[in-house]
């Protein structure tokens, strides 16, 4: 039996043990008079680990009786060991925790811990029996393998490209044109002879060419500059079946052997000698070579997915006569062909445009999928994408329909020729290795495993200098491959009884995993994590351009600012509503009339209409009628009295007619989308007059805004000509409306563009180009802020154009502050403020020239001074 402790405490009832109730019970008899054994009767307690071994004192004989709480069993070298402590460590292996991290949970529960040695014994104990379930597991998944290869050899070939199909099954290949020869043509002189049947059935039945993805983990993080783990380790995982084939490990250092242990005293895992890096080409040979798992099924690697940092593909091939195909790892040629046109971003503005970079990314992605194995069409492909971009639409294939009548007008358009020539450079570079992944393969399924090895392993731990880390990566491939089930077949290996309990969680398990792999794979769950993706880094942005530099790489020794961020930015006036606009919204179209054109003039008319219900409210004037908006609008404000073409219409104060408004918004039930003709103006107006009376909350009824506007342009893009989008032109020559006089009054333009709209645009279009009510509200903050700090800034005036003047205004940038980092840092601070990267960018220019008007006022000034 393991190392016993003796209980000294003389209260025994203290503290928890775990028991097996079943085991407790029936050994709760006297060996002598079969009597009944109570447990008040303990006199000691002997504990190894989480079992204990009672003595209690039968009370009708006296006699001492020693009682085991759980169960013991012997292991391999014939040592008792108890059943609780070999599956405590088994379980902390498969969940990833050492000695330590169980000693806490246990304290925690107010159990008695296991000692580190206890812990190693018992790990060792399981440890092989992990080895040997997961080294069952590749050989069940090898053979799957070898039978997915048969049943789908013509998919298989379809799928591949011609010259690898020609290469690692020809005789299928051969066989296939024989009966495709005799489908096509009903002559009697094709003819598949049995000895061709013979070789189709040959190769069918021993089949030994596959295709496996690979790739190798550390268990250090690290960079290029810096790969030094003591450990590594891979796997090959079958194409069809998804599953492990075989995995190996490598190990810099063994422990015992650096304290002077020979290696026949140990088991010793040290098994290599070279760098971290030069593990994977390594482990990959001896995988794809001379597995031993892959021989005895009767398989052979010859096509290998994987990425391209390293010199696998070399290694393999330099160990087998054979040729080997290398297929590239989809998604690390997407993170490279992202770098690239990142990269285009520096010099070219046109690829700064949002929407562009995904734009060609999507293209890219599209290639790819509609031209799945064919290699040559893929290269087509790529080469056309540039052209496509620019409008030229000769060598587009059959997904460009841009010729077509009634197609969408472009996406995106581009213009420059220089970033043509750029873009065509990317594309050629990328099409020469086209045969590399025209099957849109992945090593994403190694990528999993590494991630299971790191819960596991975790990265902060070293479990190398023993055999740990070798079972806890046997623990990944049986999780892989087999589900939590395996708990049952390690289990087994043990002779341990798993029980109920274990059985009901691992099934559960499994069946949650089940779901979830099913659900993952699903289009729409596909599309929703892109929307949540989109929606977190929209607000991110968001939220870094309202705080400014909050966390950046040496931002401290930079102290941009004296002030800190809560007295530049009034936070509690930025409001954060869901940005949240549905289908069901309603469309409600509204119109303003105001005093003037200026953005400080007030509004004296507010018109709204949604279906058959309008809405119309005239407002108090306070100030003086701009003269041209008044012969516009024909309002005029005579003695504070508001007049509509000499007649007097009811008025009402401004909070008196937006609670109107409020409450003719809020009857729909529904979140109402606005939507007005040159937006811009109306919204800023409403939003400004929202704010001035301090309802912004009351009026979260409103979801967005949408202006007729661009779309209308868009719609029409063969008008052109000064005024032609006029709501009183539009009217006239598409309604066949004749000017009445009654336009620039709100509910008549209100009446006007609801039938343009309805005549000429689709919902769809206006809840796509619709900006929602929190981010219009922000938008007005913002420019406040910006208008606030500019005054500071009047000293530039002459210096700096008001474009410049305004983007310091955005940065929170004063005089003052420019003033004291000029005084304190001299002219590398000044220079920096203007410089630092934010987000990428300067924060506000690396322009030489800007930058040295900058220095010569802050020299002149100080001499001055």
């Amino acid at each position: 039996m393991e190392a016993m402790l003796e209980n000294d405490d003389t209260n025994f009832t203290v503290g928890k043990r775990i028991v097996d109730i079943d085991i407790l019970a029936n050994n709760l008899t006297c060996k002598v008079c079969e009597d009944n054994l109570l447990l008040k009767q303990i006199k000691r307690e002997i504990r190894a680990g989480l079992h204990s071994t009672f003595t209690i004192k039968c009370k009708k004989c006296g006699l001492l009786n020693q009682v085991d709480a759980g169960k013991v069993h012997l292991s391999k070298d014939n040592r008792k060991r108890a059943d609780i402590n070999t599956k405590v460590v088994f379980g902390a292996l498969h969940a990833g925790i050492g000695c330590t991290a169980l000693n806490k949970v246990l304290a925690c529960a107010n159990l008695p811990g296991i000692s580190k040695d206890l812990f190693k014994r018992s790990e060792r104990e399981v440890g092989p029996a992990i080895e040997a379930v997961a080294k069952e597991s590749c050989k069940s998944a090898a053979e799957e393998e070898r039978q997915l290869v048969i049943q789908k050899i013509d998919e298989l070939c379809k799928d591949l490209p011609e010259e690898v199909v020609q290469e690692i099954y020809p005789l299928h290949l051969n066989l296939r044109s024989y009966i495709n020869a005799a489908e096509d043509s009903e002559a009697t002189d094709v003819n598949i002879s049995s000895e061709n049947i013979g070789n189709f059935d040959q190769d069918l039945g021993e089949i030994i060419n596959i295709i496996v993805s690979y790739d190798m983990g550390w268990s250090k993080r690290g960079n290029g500059r810096s790969y030094d783990s003591l450990n590594g380790y891979g796997c090959i995982i079958g194409f069809l079946s998804g599953k492990v084939l075989d995995y190996e490990t490598c190990n810099r250092k063994c422990l015992l052997c650096d304290l002077g242990h020979p290696k026949d005293d140990h088991d010793c895992r040290l098994n290599f000698q070279g760098s971290a890096k030069a593990m994977e080409p390594t482990v990959g040979a001896s995988l794809a070579n001379n597995s031993p798992i892959l021989k005895e099924s009767g398989l052979q690697v010859r096509v290998l997915i994987g990425d391209e940092d390293s010199s696998t593909i070399s290694a393999v091939r330099k160990g087998t006569t054979k040729t080997i195909f290398k297929f590239s790892d989809k998604n690390h040629l997407q993170r490279s062909f992202n770098t690239d046109l990142y990269g285009l971003r520096v010099s070219h503005n046109e690829m700064k445009k949002k929407g562009v970079v995904e734009h060609i990314r999507k293209c890219l992605s599209y290639a790819i999928a509609q031209n799945k194995g064919k290699n040559r069409e893929l290269a087509a492909a790529m080469l056309a994408i540039p052209d496509h971009l620019f409008n030229h639409h000769e060598n587009c294939g059959s997904w460009c329909r841009r010729g077509e009548p009634n197609s969408e007008n472009q996406t995106v358009l581009l213009k420059s020729i220089n970033l043509y020539n750029a873009l065509k450079a990317i594309f050629t570079k990328y099409s020469k290795s086209s045969e590399k992944f025209c099957i849109a393969a992945s090593s994403q399924a190694n990528k999993s495993i590494n991630n299971i090895m790191a819960h596991k392993a975790p990265k902060n731990c070293c479990y190398s200098r023993s055999e740990s880390a070798d079972y806890r990566y046997a623990s990944a491939i049986c999780t892989k491959n087999e589900g939590d089930s395996h708990i049952m077949a390690v289990n087994e290996k043990l002779s341990l009884s798993p029980g109920k309990h274990t059985k009901s969680f691992t099934s559960q398990m499994d069946r949650t995993r089940l779901k979830r792999t099913i659900k993952c794979q699903l289009p729409s769950t596909k599309r929703r994590r892109i929307i949540l993706s989109k929606k977190r880094d929209n607000l991110r942005q968001k939220n870094e351009k309202l705080e400014g530099v909050q966390y950046q790489t040496n931002c401290g020794f930079l102290n941009l600012s004296t002030q800190s961020t809560e007295e530049l930015i009034d936070q509690a006036s930025y409001v954060d509503f869901p940005n949240v606009i549905s289908d069901s919204s309603k469309i409600v179209y509204f119109d303003l009339e105001t005093s003037g054109f200026h953005k400080t003039d007030e509004i004296l008319q507010i018109a709204a209409q949604y279906d058959e219900c309008k809405f119309n409210v005239y407002i108090t004037p306070t100030k003086e009628i701009n003269p041209e908006a008044s012969e516009h609008t024909g309002l005029k404000n005579i003695n504070g009295q508001l007049y509509l073409r000499h007649d007097k219409v009811l008025t009402v104060c401004l909070e008196d007619a937006l609670r109107a408004f409020k409450q003719f918004l809020s009857k729909f039930k529904e979140p109402c989308l606005l939507v007005a003709h040159n937006a811009s103006f109306d919204v800023s107006h409403l939003v400004r007059a929202i704010l001035k009376c301090d309802m912004v909350n009351d009026f979260t009824v409103i979801c967005g805004f949408c202006d007729s506007l661009p779309l209308l342009k868009k719609h029409f893009n063969e008008r052109s000509g000064e005024g032609a989008f006029k709501l009183e032109t539009l009217a006239k020559e598409l309604l066949q409306q004749e000017s009445t006089g009654a336009f620039h009054e709100a509910s008549y333009d209100v009446y006007v563009l609801k039938s343009l709209v309805s005549s000429y645009l689709d919902n769809e279009d206006i809840f796509k180009n619709a900006k929602t009510y929190a981010d219009s509200v922000n938008h007005v903050i913002e420019l406040r802020r910006i208008n606030t700090i500019l005054p500071s800034l009047k000293p530039l005036k002459d210096t700096l154009k008001n474009g410049m003047l305004r983007k310091l205004a955005k940065e929170n940038l004063t005089f003052e502050i420019l003033q004291k980092k000029f005084d304190e840092e001299g002219e590398e601070g000044l220079l920096s403020t203007f410089t630092l990267l934010k987000n990428g960018k300067p924060q506000v220019t690396k322009n030489k020239r800007i930058l040295a008007q900058i220095l010569t006022f802050f020299k002149t000034k100080n001499k001055c001074n």
